[in-house]
């Protein structure tokens, strides 16, 4: 497979994982905010300008952090790259470049895609609501993947597409762990403080926020089915990490990239055959055996950050074994 061919597949299953996480993060935050409406606005969107990276350019460009000028930033500023017009726009330009490579659907369905978004603006949102458009791009996210799944052939091509989709999804599942985390923690001990605070406001944050946390990477219900006891930080911090089962958690995401990558390079040997099933390999192993006792006494946001920057390390090695022409 040729470097090029195989750099649009990674980077397509990059992209359509970030716009359907973006999607996700606004509509999950934008309910926690009605919930929370005592909450000044700058509070309400600060984490997800954090989550995203995208805060000093933020900053630069916009002077208010209103819910209008937020949802024109990431879902429709073609200057943001990472916005979701942007992604759905680079993964449709990568999807036409290698048409031979995948199925007549699935470019259908990215073109389509693309098409429909272009349609929208900032009012037609608020006309039709926005969780009914933030819905439509996770739709269109999953009837992607969906058609993936049931018409690309198994082989290099599908591989490159989910080693790009999963390790998206574990950078962004540890991202948003780590800044809605502390944001939580922060507004529980400013909750607590606060002298005429509503009634029912401390409830919000530390029930309702862990629950928005959790419905913002989809694993709400699954952590209902895990876990009985209650929603607890500790428990969501694990959940999110290292349960092997969850399709979203960090350590499941990581072992799928490694299950692609040992198929492209046909290694069946325990040890590494390349750089980049080196660095995930060491990182899948590190949460296997970690337990989440360990994992807290490491300091949840120094792991964090750790995780990232080998999500980091990971895509910066594949590129070089593999995407580099």
């Amino acid at each position: 497979m040729l470097s090029r061919d195989a750099d649009s597949c990674f980077w397509i299953g990059r992209y359509i994982e970030r716009a359907e996480a973006t999607a996700r993060m606004i509509d999950v935050h934008y309910h926690f905010r009605l919930e929370s409406a005592w909450l000044s606005e700058p509070m309400r969107w600060s984490s997800i300008l954090s989550i995203s990276g995208d805060l000093e350019e933020y900053q630069l460009r916009y002077a208010d952090e209103d819910e209008r000028t937020i949802i024109q930033f990431f879902v429709f500023d073609t200057t943001n790259y990472n916005s979701i017009l942007s992604c759905i726009r680079a993964a449709r330009e990568n999807a036409r470049a290698i048409r031979e490579q995948i199925s007549s659907e699935m470019w259908q369905c990215i073109n389509t895609t693309y098409l429909d978004l272009r349609e929208w603006s900032v009012e037609r949102v608020y006309e039709r609501s926005p969780h009914s458009f933030f819905q439509w791009v996770k739709d269109a996210s999953h009837l992607f993947q969906g058609i993936a799944n049931r018409t690309l052939m198994m082989g290099e091509s599908r591989d490159f597409l989910d080693a790009g989709r999963f390790l998206e999804r574990a950078g962004q599942t540890a991202r948003i762990l780590d800044v809605r985390y502390h944001d939580l923690m922060r507004l529980a001990e400013e909750t607590n403080s606060r002298a005429q605070t509503p009634a029912g406001a401390e409830e919000i944050v530390n029930v309702h926020g862990w629950i928005a946390l959790l419905k913002s990477v989809g694993a709400y219900e699954a952590y209902r089915k895990t876990f009985h006891e209650g929603v607890t930080p500790a428990r969501v911090a694990a959940f999110l990490i290292l349960n092997p089962s969850f399709p979203a958690s960090v350590r499941h995401s990581i072992g799928r990239v490694e299950g692609c990558l040992r198929r492209i390079s046909g290694n069946r040997e325990p040890t590494p055959s390349n750089a980049a099933e080196r660095a995930v390999g060491r990182l899948y192993s590190e949460l296997t055996y970690l337990t989440p006792d360990e994992m807290i006494a490491r300091e949840l946001h120094l792991f964090l950050g750790h995780l990232q920057a080998q999500c980091n390390e990971i895509g910066s090695a594949i590129a070089a074994t593999y995407l580099q022409y």
